[in-house]
């Protein structure tokens, strides 16, 4: 049973995590077109680098959960991983749902004007070199779609910033559970505009730090309406959810 909805949720506010990963199996054209249904304004996405410079959309770092298999993401290449069944794993009627890569996404998303924005989320292994190699890659993506709306995020800072290097106007955000104590210094000196939190853990003197030093403040996973509420209440522009079809959003604003 959820909460019952707001009326006034404006698309902005709202972002699929995965894409409506409640439902439907994450990361996936299904779950990416039931989050576009539902309204929404952003939709959440994962993104890694294969060994062949190709750029997955997938969120662990090894196979076995959502796909068969255990090797590990940047071990692999397109042709291992385009075959792939990550539908089942949810349920069987999504048997066939095959992996994407980060250009089919940006096609999709351009291919109908009313998509929602893309917040990458890029997962790098720990070292400078992989962080390095797959910001290159994508903002070689990023570049070559100038009406492309995205936000680029990560936990990883080497990440962000080579991204910034490479795409001074990209809106970029610093992902984290807890604020770090050095996490607002740090996205002044890059230029990060956002900062993406765990709802379930941010207090009204977090919240406040962060928009009194004029960082633009998202939460993820918020799975209750009642939740939502309040962290917007304490100044969160966006709550990144599994559930988009829970709140009610205004497609006209």
């Amino acid at each position: 049973m959820t909460d019952a909805p707001l009326k006034t949720w404006r698309a902005e506010q709202i972002c699929a995590h995965r894409g409506a990963s409640a439902h439907y199996p994450e990361n996936t054209a299904i779950a990416f077109n039931a989050a576009a249904h539902s309204g929404v304004g952003w939709i959440e996405t994962d993104v890694q680098l294969l060994s062949d410079g190709e750029l997955l959309i997938f969120h662990d770092e090894t196979l076995g959960r959502t796909a068969a298999g255990s090797s590990s993401i940047p071990s692999l290449s397109w042709s291992d991983v385009a075959s792939l069944d990550i539908g089942s794993w949810k349920h069987q009627r999504f048997f066939g749902e095959r992996p994407l890569t980060c250009k089919q996404l940006i096609q999709w998303q351009l291919d109908e004007q009313d998509r929602p924005g893309i917040i990458w989320e890029a997962k790098c292994p720990s070292d400078d070199v992989a962080a390095t190699a797959t910001a290159a890659a994508l903002a070689e993506r990023i570049s070559a779609y100038p009406t492309h709306r995205c936000i680029v995020s990560s936990f990883d800072r080497s990440f962000l910033q080579a991204m910034r290097t490479l795409l001074p106007q990209q809106p970029l955000a610093l992902i984290a559970e807890i604020l770090p104590a050095d996490g607002l210094e740090f996205c002044e000196q890059y230029d990060i505009a956002g900062v993406h939190l765990d709802g379930e853990q941010l207090d009204e003197r977090t919240a406040q730090s962060v928009i009194e030093r004029h960082r633009q403040l998202r939460c993820y996973t918020i799975n209750t309406v009642t939740l939502a509420k309040k962290l917007v209440q304490m100044g969160v522009e966006m709550v990144m959810t599994d559930r988009p079809d829970d709140f009610a959003v205004n497609r006209e604003h």
